[in-house]
């Protein structure tokens, strides 16, 4: 009887290994980056095409590599990073597995041209699908180059659940980034379809302080560093450097948080933690601190081999650390002169004339006893019988915009009786009392009159900025927003390219009111970041948009008049979905006789 148990050959061995290795070409470029820096490099050049899956290419002046080394890299499990099991536990290189050279080669078409350092002649290796087809000797200066062609040519199944090239960019992009950052005396350069997208320069200063400042300027943008204030701690072998942001200076995720581990970036829900309870109450609810920190321990402290691209790390004496990190960011925000947390952002506000989206409720024009309101024949409203002296014209709502869709489900009619400062109160026909959020139901007003206007692509009013409002951001988010500007544009927000990371806003959707319009351009960014199917994308940075424009609802400051809350309350029930505001807290909230006895019970 033969043996159902087989040894895979190692051609299938190499592409399976490929496929845990390289999930897509951002994963060839960290694989190759980080080689690039294990070899002590102080230039590393990326360039692509195609979103690296026409080509990949890097180039480093590190120590090289003789051709007996190089011919070795195509082994598996082949490395000079360590020799026993004992050194993974203080590893301090980037890579150390030995399976990212062969694994590349196993998918693509690779060509490696390396020169040691010392030694004349270089070493060329081809290499296609993860068989040698060529090693000569060849020139060049002390460094080494990979260049991947025709990435998963071989692999059909992988390439086909590829995403798209734009998207590859922006990881690559990402990477390059996190790179550059780590590791701020190294000079980065990425090419992306022959534009040069990414570049930093070598450190002019010698302070490391000063360093991670200016790479944080060249990567992320001076408006980014502008909102940050130096983070320096040394304790019992941890070593803590950096940046946090002022109070002021948040945003609505943790995209603004880059966590340096002896120069390798990764991500601890410790350390984000940690570093938010060190806020304390100064940050507001669901905002979320930035921060750019390196910590440096010792090896034997962390362990970097727990996920497969070891993009999280497991710390030991998690405790201690803890609380190293909440108070050296005390200790940084104190030092910085943040007392009160009212630090300015550091976007410049656009001076734009004051246009705050409200209502103006019709005059009354009769005060006929036909337009009293009385509760309806044979019920009786026993606990709000003492307004039926009120009498009041019947108000028309005012048609705020014009609903297309079908109506929302009948509720039982009911009056304004009274309004105090930030709410509305009702009584309903049926005998209850409701208690309406004036800000959260003009919020929702405001919020689908904008999502029906652009549904049905009518123009929105549009309103010219007096100054220019000038942004700054980071290369990544400037890649990602200059990849989509017409797109931006088309859904009111008129924005200018002006050059490196620069953007200009000329005008908003005069609906926006005094919304914070930076604010809503990185939140637009990161969706753009977060959702690549068209449809799903239109949706969602609509919905950002819209919600902007609620922001600039009435505030809960103003109290309104009668008229007003019934002309609020009576466009509120116009909406299709009434009862919830965008950002899903209730807008009107209900009170049976029973919930009121309830409260004077013992």
């Amino acid at each position: 009887m033969s043996s159902i148990i087989r040894v895979l050959d190692e051609h299938t061995i190499n592409k399976i290994a490929a496929g845990e290795v390289i999930e897509n070409p951002s994963s060839v470029v960290k694989e190759l980056v980080e080689n690039a820096v294990d070899a002590g490099a102080t230039e590393i050049a990326v360039e692509i095409k195609g979103g690296g899956r026409q080509l990949i290419k890097i180039t480093d002046n590190g120590y090289g590599m003789s051709r007996d080394d190089a011919l070795l890299s195509f082994e598996r499990h082949a490395t000079s990073k360590i020799r026993d099991i004992d050194d993974i536990h203080t590893i301090a290189t980037m890579g150390f597995r030995g399976e990212a050279v062969p694994s590349i080669a196993a998918i693509s078409k690779l060509t490696l041209l390396t020169c040691k350092k010392g030694e004349e002649e270089g070493t060329l290796i081809i290499v296609d699908g993860g068989r040698i087809i060529k090693c000569s000797p060849a020139a060049r200066s002390p460094g080494t180059t990979f260049e991947v062609k025709s990435l998963f040519f071989n692999v059909p199944v992988r390439k086909k659940f590829q995403r798209s090239p734009t998207y590859d960019t922006n990881e690559i992009l990402k990477i390059v980034t996190m790179q550059a950052l780590a590791h701020p005396n190294i000079k980065f350069e990425l090419i992306s379809n022959q534009k040069n997208i990414l570049s930093t320069s070598l450190p002019r200063s010698g302070l490391l302080i000063e360093q991670i400042g200016e790479r944080i300027s060249d990567v992320l943008g001076p408006d980014f560093l502008a909102g940050l204030c130096p983070v320096t701690k040394e304790y019992k072998g941890y070593n803590l450097i950096g940046y946090c942001g002022l109070p002021s200076y948040t945003r609505h995720n943790r995209t603004g948080q880059y966590l340096l581990i002896n120069q390798r970036a990764v991500f601890s829900p410790l350390v984000s933690y940690a570093v938010r309870d060190a806020y304390g109450t100064t940050l507001a609810t669901n905002r979320h601190p930035i921060f750019v920190l390196y910590l440096t321990m010792d090896g034997s402290l962390v362990d970097v081999n727990v996920h497969p691209q070891k993009r999280e790390v497991r710390l030991r004496q998690e405790y201690q650390l803890r609380d190293i990190i909440t108070q050296a960011i005390e200790e940084a925000l104190q030092n910085s002169g943040v007392h009160s947390f009212y630090a300015t952002p550091s976007f410049t506000e656009p001076q734009i004339p004051s246009i705050q989206p409200t209502f103006t409720p019709p005059e009354p024009t009769s005060t006929s006893e036909e337009n009293r309101w009385m509760p309806p024949e044979g019920k009786k409203n026993t606990f709000l019988e003492t307004f039926d002296e009120i009498e009041e014209p019947k108000i028309e709502p005012i048609p705020l915009f014009t609903r297309q869709e079908s109506p929302a489900p009948a509720a039982p009619p009911s009056k304004v009786i009274a309004t105090v400062q930030g709410y509305i109160i009702l009584s309903s026909s049926d005998g209850t009392l409701q208690l309406l959020d004036q800000r959260a139901a003009h919020s929702k007003i405001l919020y689908e009159q904008l999502l029906n206007e652009k549904s049905s692509k009518s123009s929105l009013p549009v309103q010219n900025l007096l100054i220019p409002l000038t942004l700054e951001l980071s290369t990544t988010e400037s890649a990602i927003l200059r990849e989509n500007l017409e797109y931006i544009n088309d859904l009111g927000l008129q924005v200018q390219d002006f050059g490196n990371n620069s953007f200009i806003v000329n005008s908003i959707p005069q609906i926006f009111g005094d919304a914070s319009i930076d604010n809503v351009i990185l939140e637009i960014i990161h969706e753009l970041q977060a959702y690549q199917n068209e449809s799903v994308l239109k949706q969602e940075i609509l919905k950002k948009i819209s919600q902007a424009a609620g922001r600039s609802a009435i505030s809960n400051n103003k109290k309104l008049s009668i008229y007003e809350g019934q002309s609020l309350y009576d466009q509120l029930m116009k909406c299709q979905f009434p009862y919830q505001c965008p950002s899903g807290r209730p807008t009107l909230i209900k009170f049976t006789q029973e919930d009121i006895a309830k409260q004077f019970q013992n």
